[in-house]
């Protein structure tokens, strides 16, 4: 097999029952090729159907086991890169964020509060792997699927921070559970999160078990001296007032009237000791924390145009404006798994689904959360410098190429390049704006592929008939 899920499974699934492995594999493939709306109209046929409901219900089948065999060849990717060397030597960012599966409208059992309390579903957190240098989609290295339980009137501030099922407590379990992750050697992990990890609990831990974060700053925490005695001053307010001490100029900035803008940024940094809260709020030391504060800001924006702002916290080392905007551009990287989640729900429809059981559901969230990693690749591949002036023949299916030619009216399909190939498909799915200026994002790109793979089908469907006769 020769497709999306030789690239997301690398044939190895590991259920034990080479059936349910191989079913496995035929249903990605096949919703691949159809990933929006229900399971009915990805697999197209009763047998494809229902063999993809048996296999999502049978109990050899799980959450964990779909994601940790896409894991395995997401890890057998990595060390295979680079034709020279054993393993990829370079940085991978660990991008980790939550999203809602709304799964109000069905009838199964065991499902959490979401929303204002009255709907029902899943709080999926989720961890993609991210190549920084080219921006590339390594895969979905963890999916923690959490249940949001009712939470007892008038709790104590120190029963709530006991509960089990506490929110705030999936920030410290995803890196946890990914502590053990056997990456190749030379690879250097960072951990990518917005503001909503701005946690005691979550910072302390990362400091505390040697791992690399870079953190978007919430709350305007109370400095100490670095004694950790007395307190000096507010974070926020403290980088505020600190000198410029850098500035770049972005070239492409989306512009509130559509289009794009340059924006330049000034960069400050420091070294601050922050004091957690006096009463905990969750598992966390007293001591102060010792990290590195950012603070990247526009500076004479236009009018009209809202300022950027971001203040992030690091305890990597920030001793020099390259290393400062470095720290930037990583934490910049965090809105593909803001895309990733709009590939799950539009692309893939994934709060479409209609299973019955909860065993059921979770596999086919599973499987359909994989399929995202797919639908995102798309996109980084249309932008991937290295090969965007290749042959798009030696990337995608022959037949695609030629349909995509001719539709675009492209002389030669065989000369076609990845590039144009992409702005074809794009075209497909609607797009008309100059690509110079505006590449096409995944979704345009993904409604042309959508319509490609229907022309695709007409083609063979002819082929079979004209064969039979």
């Amino acid at each position: 097999m020769d497709g999306p899920g030789l690239s997301c499974f690398g044939g190895k699934i590991g259920f034990g029952d080479r059936r349910l492995d191989r079913r496995l594999l035929e249903t990605f493939e096949r919703m691949a090729r159809r990933p929006v709306g229900t399971l009915p109209k990805k697999l197209i046929g009763r047998a494809d159907l229902v063999g993809g409901y048996r296999m999502f219900n049978n109990p050899k089948v799980t959450h964990a086991a779909i994601l940790q065999a896409h894991g395995v060849s997401c890890l057998d990717q990595l060390s295979a890169r680079g034709q020279d060397k054993p393993a990829f030597a370079g940085k991978l960012l660990l991008l980790h964020d939550t999203t809602v599966l709304d799964y109000s409208g069905l009838d199964v059992e065991g499902l959490g509060q979401v929303g204002d309390g009255h709907g029902k579903g899943f709080y999926a957190h989720n961890s993609l792997a991210v190549i920084p240098s080219t921006r590339e989609v390594v895969g979905l290295f963890n999916q923690i699927l959490h249940r949001r339980g009712k939470a007892p009137k008038n709790e104590s501030k120190k029963a709530r921070a006991a509960r089990e099922d506490r929110e705030s407590r999936l920030w410290k379990q995803a890196v946890s559970d990914l502590s053990g992750l056997p990456l190749p050697p030379g690879i250097e992990v960072i951990d990518i999160s917005d503001r909503g990890s701005d946690i005691s609990e979550y910072i302390d831990y990362e400091i505390q078990a040697g791992r690399q974060c870079i953190v978007r700053s919430q709350h305007n925490r109370v400095l100490v001296d670095d004694q950790g005695e007395r307190e000096v001053q507010k974070l926020h307010d403290h980088l505020r007032g600190l000198p410029v001490q850098s500035r770049y100029t972005l070239q492409r900035v989306p512009a509130k009237e559509g289009g794009w803008r340059e924006a330049t940024i000034a960069l400050s940094w420091d070294w601050v000791n922050l004091l957690p809260p006096r009463q905990a709020r969750g598992e966390h030391g007293q001591e102060p924390m010792a990290l590195w504060g950012v603070i990247a800001r526009e500076v004479d924006a236009p009018a009209g145009e809202e300022p950027l702002e971001w203040i992030l916290l690091t305890n990597r080392p920030i001793e020099s404006a390259e290393q400062a905007r470095e720290a930037v551009d990583d934490y910049a990287c965090r809105w593909m798994i803001e895309d990733y989640h709009k590939a799950m729900k539009t692309g893939c429809g994934i709060e479409e689904l209609q299973l019955t059981t909860q065993h059921g559901l979770s596999n086919a969230i599973a499987l359909l959360s994989v399929l995202a990693v797919h639908v995102l690749r798309l996109r980084c591949n249309a932008r991937d410098e290295r090969i965007r002036q290749q042959p798009a023949r030696l990337h995608e299916e022959p037949l695609k190429v030629q349909l995509a030619a001719r539709n675009s009216r492209h002389a030669d399909w065989r000369t076609m390049t990845v590039w144009e190939f992409y702005i074809a498909v794009a075209k497909m799915g609607g797009y008309v704006l100059n690509p110079q200026k505006r590449p096409p994002g995944w979704l345009v790109l993904w409604r042309g592929y959508i319509r490609l793979e229907d022309m695709c089908d007409g083609v063979r469907l002819m082929s079979e008939r004209c064969v039979q006769t």
